[in-house]
């Protein structure tokens, strides 16, 4: 990750890619020695839900007032916080993304079974939910950029630069 840059989708690509594989040979060796996959219920969507919101809110407030249209000046502290929130939005999302993946591969080759078929679509509504969680993050990380050659100290911004970052 480049800091002037943040995190890249690419990044996020391979998070998700990585994430799904070890997640799905964990639910084969949990599977194999017993164990029964992990229930999925609606009451995963509220976090994740909750936190693509939270996200994006924080940072269009942040937005607001590198764009001139805010009137009240955020804190560094806030800006930067609202930048690495966002880019961890970005990564984790990708994460639960693999996650939710996995759990849907397992249950597709049963999916013809009613309890099966329940199980497959709520891991892909979370899945969905996890994708639009990490995708406010690359839209936040957008949001706290500093237009090219604007800068608070009145000192010019390296093209591109994060704020607060």
């Amino acid at each position: 990750m480049n800091p002037a840059q943040g995190v890249r989708p690419a990044s996020g690509v391979i998070v998700a890619v990585l994430s799904a594989m070890a997640c799905w040979l964990l639910l084969q060796v949990m599977r194999s020695v017993g164990g029964a996959y992990p229930v999925i219920t609606w009451m995963g969507l509220v976090p994740l839900l909750g936190l693509t919101a939270l996200v994006l809110v924080m940072s269009w407030q942040i937005r607001r007032y590198v764009r001139g249209m805010g009137t009240l000046r955020p804190s560094p502290q806030r800006g930067r916080g609202t930048l690495v929130g966002a880019q961890a939005a970005a990564l984790g999302g990708a994460a639960l993304l693999g996650w939710y993946a996995a759990n849907a591969l397992v249950h597709l080759p049963n999916a013809d079974i009613p309890s099966q078929r329940v199980l497959l679509v709520w891991a892909l509504v979370h899945a969905v939910a996890a994708l639009a969680l990490s995708i406010a993050g690359y839209v936040g990380q957008a949001w706290c950029r500093i237009p090219p050659g604007e800068d608070d100290d009145g000192d010019a911004a390296a093209e591109g630069d994060l704020a607060y970052g």
